[in-house]
């Protein structure tokens, strides 16, 4: 009895069936964790195309802060990086004459315009948006008593 107490020694280590165990609990996390990571990857992308969309119409409302839609109802403007800026525009107030903030006549005759904007980078549309800007011309000069 002695003699066979001595040949049996406990087992060390994993049996074949542990490790299969241990293997499939591993995959199933790996699976929901590579799962977690590509929905948050795709996130991450579509938050960085948005960021680039408003970077973009940002850059246009920039452009069109020196645009006079009633002398250039419409025209294009490239940037540097691919930047492209189409607009159109349409008259919303016909033109009047200006008032200053006393009830003056000014030396402008004002109108309200709706432009519809296109923004392009490198030939693909990236935003496309309206604003509303006003448009003037000089219609009299300060001498006449107006």
């Amino acid at each position: 009895m002695s003699r066979r107490r001595h040949l049996r020694r406990p087992a060390r280590g994993f049996s074949l069936l542990e490790a299969i165990v241990a293997l499939t609990i591993f995959s199933m996390s790996a699976v929901a964790l590579y799962g977690w990571l590509a929905t948050n990857m795709r996130a991450l992308g579509r938050v960085e195309a948005q960021q680039a969309r408003v970077r973009d119409g940002r850059a246009a409302l920039a452009v069109l802060e020196s645009v006079n839609p009633m002398a250039e109802p419409r025209g294009e403007r490239s940037l540097p990086g691919g930047l492209q800026i189409r607009w159109t525009s349409r008259e919303l107030v016909p033109p009047r004459a200006g008032k200053g903030p006393a009830g003056n006549t000014l030396v402008f005759d004002l109108a309200l315009y709706n432009l519809e904007v296109a923004v392009s980078r490198d030939g693909r549309e990236t935003t496309r948006f309206t604003v509303r800007r006003a448009g003037w011309k000089t219609a009299r000069t300060p001498g006449d008593g107006f």
